[in-house]
């Protein structure tokens, strides 16, 4: 199974060569690998790997270009695939909490998971509704 790589790409200059270096030294040690290489025409430096580290914030200018999905840490980020799950976390008001728990009691069988997909696929679902019903009065 071929594992999806994430990437970092900057432009070929002395200043971002310091870069492209720090970035290397953070993600030497790391046990999911990393690959640094130029471009054909040498104008790209190009670092990939599973997972990169940017150990400052400071490093993460205009000209570096990531793909993966940035996760902050205390000091820099974390680059992760961008098929990999997320997750979110939710501060829901106490009334929403208790309509939650409310039909959550109705399907026992199913997760808060399930429950939250289901809420939110009919939310959805009531929306493209309400969207298409607006659609066809303007229409008119």
């Amino acid at each position: 199974m071929r594992k999806t790589m994430v990437s970092i790409e900057i432009k070929n200059t002395n200043e971002n060569i310091l870069i492209a270096r720090k970035i290397r030294d953070a993600n030497k040690g790391s046990v999911d690998g990393f690959n640094l290489k130029f471009t054909e025409d040498n104008r790209t430096i190009v670092i990939e790997g599973e997972k990169l580290t940017i150990p400052d914030k400071a490093l993460l200018t205009s000209e570096v270009k990531v793909n993966g999905i940035l996760k902050p840490l205390a000091n820099g980020f974390e680059i992760l695939n961008e098929e990999k799950g997320k997750t979110v976390n939710l501060h829901l008001d106490a009334e929403l909490v208790k309509e939650i728990n409310v039909i959550r009691s109705y399907v026992k069988s199913k997760t808060q998971h399930d429950v939250l997909l289901e809420l939110f696929k009919k939310g959805l679902e009531q929306f493209k509704k309400e969207n298409d019903t607006h659609q066809k009065r303007s229409d008119r």
